[in-house]
């Protein structure tokens, strides 16, 4: 640990547990921020040292009041400063001089407003960093340690609704003050808890990697949540993810600015940019994290790996009491990419004595059972569930709970169930507003309640993600360029590449490319396709063509010369119509025809680096939307994960008769694309290779296009 990270925690120490608490701008009125905040704390009994700053009271909110923070002769961990914001530069320079720890700077109109307020920013900035001060904020909502009783945090389920604080075992630093207020009030409804809930505002001075690395290291954190709009460094994101990862802590993500509108909505909201969402939770994926799209559901997912192990297969069992939402239930779960468990004959034999032959198989219906042959039986619904829960087949269990008497009890049996059995025992509320007592029942066992089925099954999905992560990709280190490839991409041109010099590069890095020539003239098309025999393809090349197929500019199974020079014409007489098309001729190639065929391409993204994309090609690639992305370089067995991944895999693996291609062949050829990509970085924006055609144990690149960059 250097100087610089034991300093960074000493302050986030200062700031979760401090001994003594300072507020300037406290406040009688809880409508304000220096009220409302000293209110909550001192209504969930925090134990330290309180000293309400305001040079207008004598007494606030039953405490002495001091005029100023220089006045308390006491030491003072941790400052809260909630005034106007052209005061805050002084108040830190009060601070400094009193020797307080740290602060958190709830006011606003700070850099999230513009110039000026950035300005204003930068300076109570320096005051604190020349004091040695940690400073979290400004424009923050505040923070919470549950297990200290410390709640310094403006939330209105805390202020209004909750006696006591959600507390648990999870750590949850957000960018929005807004979500953490949302996640509390949802934690006590659904049976969650923290070990600590951190606002980070503007992030100044501490950021959300300096909590990030701090719960890694909490003893009092099992599972660690992020709400992030930016990152500072990605870099030191993931590494911190990995060590958490070494330490058994799951980290979970919910990531703003997926799209286009929530991007611009981000940037707006925080003075901070998204970056590429895919690029993202590509790099994310690679280490472990758990990326979500919604911040309440993470909650459910944190809250069930902290209750239950991992599923040991993929195996999952519905028990409901209705048959109906038992037989909906096992439709929706495909719906989520999960599978039923199969019975074995042994828990078939076992459940003979509770259900009818039809009914001992899943989803498990107690209505049949108190219906069944077993339903004298003393020990019916233990003994009925127990096969269940012990088939090896069954790697969760998730109960459809449907209005029915005994709710609370069921509840208590299926999570004791699923603990002795080391399997998640999920329970789903389908009886709408009637489960209070089962909820309740749950949270006393501290256990999960899913308010619906649908939250339940994501859970289940993303624990499936989770089970089948095998670890970051190992790849080897990255060779420097061949002396060939140095001197081709010394002359290459800035801008957009044509096929033809394109598919050189490729070649120059061993990748298989279609033999081609290009023919300035149709006789030279002519001449060039006598030499490769027929049938031929042509291929337009020009400037300002992007999609040659659209424009007519791809000519297929031509068959004879006449075809060829009759095809010649046709491409010109399109060009000529293109406006901005230069027109240089066609390429002339053999023609090859594909059992399927792939799209490879790279991308380099400013913030997160080199990636590898490879999908279902063709024309329609765009619209199928059937792609992998992974950081570049991917090594041959992550290649093949992916390309098992994709929609179009049973193309590759022998669909209705086609020869099945070789994985292992592909796997190196979308390698050696990813090593290209990250040999050449930056200076190669992006690359496509569309189609690439896959004839058996051969994959031949017809098509390629790259963007080439002067060095930076």
């Amino acid at each position: 640990m250097t100087a610089n990270t034991e300093q960074t925690n000493a302050g986030i120490r200062a700031i979760l547990n401090p001994r003594s608490i300072a507020f300037i701008g406290a406040s009688d009125d809880v409508a304000k921020w220096g009220g409302v905040l000293l209110h909550v704390l001192q209504k969930f009994k925090y134990g330290g040292a309180i000293y309400p700053v305001n040079p207008k009271a004598e007494s606030i909110q039953g405490l002495p009041a001091y005029r100023s923070i220089g006045e308390i002769g006491q030491p003072i961990d941790l400052a809260v400063i909630s005034i106007g914001v052209d005061a805050v530069e002084q108040a830190m320079h009060e601070c400094a001089a009193a020797g307080v720890r740290a602060a958190m700077v709830v006011t606003s109109q700070f850099a999230e407003s513009g110039a000026e307020g950035a300005a204003k920013q930068e300076r109570v900035l320096a005051v604190a960093r020349q004091a040695g001060i940690a400073m979290i904020g400004p424009n923050c909502m505040g923070v919470l340690n549950a297990n200290d009783n410390m709640a310094l945090l403006n939330s209105t389920a805390l202020v209004e609704f909750f006696g006591d604080i959600p507390r648990g075992r999870i750590g949850v630093v957000s960018q929005s003050g807004a979500v953490v207020g949302a996640m509390i009030a949802r934690a006590g409804f659904v049976g969650a808890g923290f070990s600590s809930c951190v606002s980070l505002g503007n992030q100044a001075d501490l950021e959300i990697c300096d909590f990030f690395d701090y719960l890694v290291d909490d003893p009092a954190t099992d599972v660690i949540c992020l709400y992030m709009e930016s990152a500072r460094s990605v870099e030191r994101m993931l590494a911190i993810a990995r060590r958490a990862r070494a330490a058994g802590k799951p980290v979970l993500i919910t990531k703003a600015g997926r799209t286009p509108h929530g991007q611009k909505a981000v940037a707006s909201h925080t003075a901070s940019m998204a970056g590429a969402y895919d690029t993202f939770l590509a790099r994310c994926r690679n280490e472990g994290i758990l990326v979500q799209t919604d911040a309440l559901q993470m909650l459910l997912t944190a809250k069930t790996l902290q209750a239950f192990p991992l599923p040991r297969v993929p195996g999952v069992a519905l028990f409901s009491g209705s048959g109906g939402q038992g037989a909906l239930g096992s439709d929706a779960l495909s719906d989520y990419g999960l599978v039923p468990g199969e019975l074995s004959a042994e828990t078939r034999s076992a459940l003979a004595p509770f259900f009818t032959e039809s009914n001992q198989q899943l989803p498990y219906d107690l209505g049949a059972a108190v219906s069944g042959p077993g339903r004298n039986h003393p020990n019916l619904l233990e003994g009925s569930m127990e096969p269940v829960f012990a088939d090896p087949s069954v790697g969760a269990c998730v109960y459809l709970m449907t209005p029915q008497s005994s709710m609370d009890g069921i509840a208590k049996l299926f999570t004791a169930m699923g603990r002795k059995h080391g399997k998640p025992a999920l329970m789903a509320n389908c009886a709408s507003g009637i489960t209070e007592d089962m909820r309740q029942a749950l949270l006393g066992l501290d256990a999960p309640f899913f308010p619906s089925q649908h939250e339940a099954f994501l859970t289940l999905r993303d624990l499936e993600w989770l089970r089948n992560y095998e670890g970051p990709d190992a790849v080897e280190a990255v060779p420097p360029l061949s002396d060939e490839l140095q001197a081709f991409t010394q002359a290459l041109p800035e801008g957009m590449q044509d096929e033809d010099t394109s598919k050189a590069l490729l070649a120059l890095a061993g990748i298989d490319v279609a033999a081609g020539k290009l023919a300035a003239d149709a006789s030279a098309a002519v001449r060039i396709a006598d030499s490769l025999g027929y049938p031929v393809v042509l291929k337009i090349v020009a400037e300002g063509v992007t999609h040659k197929s659209d424009m007519g500019g791809v000519q297929l199974d031509l068959r004879d010369a006449e075809a060829v020079h009759t095809a010649f014409g046709r491409v010109r007489e399109a060009a000529e119509g293109l406006a901005g098309a230069v027109f240089r001729g066609c390429l002339v190639q053999p023609m090859i025809r594909a059992e399927s065929e792939l799209m490879i391409g790279t991308l380099h993204d400013p913030e997160f680096g080199p990636f590898l994309l490879i999908g279902a090609g063709g024309t329609l690639v765009e619209l199928m939307k059937d792609t992998q992305l992974l950081p570049a370089p991917a090594s041959p067995q992550a290649v093949e994960r992916a390309i098992r991944g994709l929609r179009c895999f049973p193309l590759l693996d022998g669909y209705r008769g086609r020869a099945p291609a070789d994985l292992a062949k592909l796997a190196h050829l979308g390698h050696r694309v990813s090593l290209l990509a990250a040999q050449l970085g930056a200076r190669m924006p992006e690359m496509d290779i569309n189609p690439l055609a896959i004839q058996g144990d051969r994959a031949v690149v017809l098509d390629a296009r790259l963007r080439w960059l002067p060095r930076p």
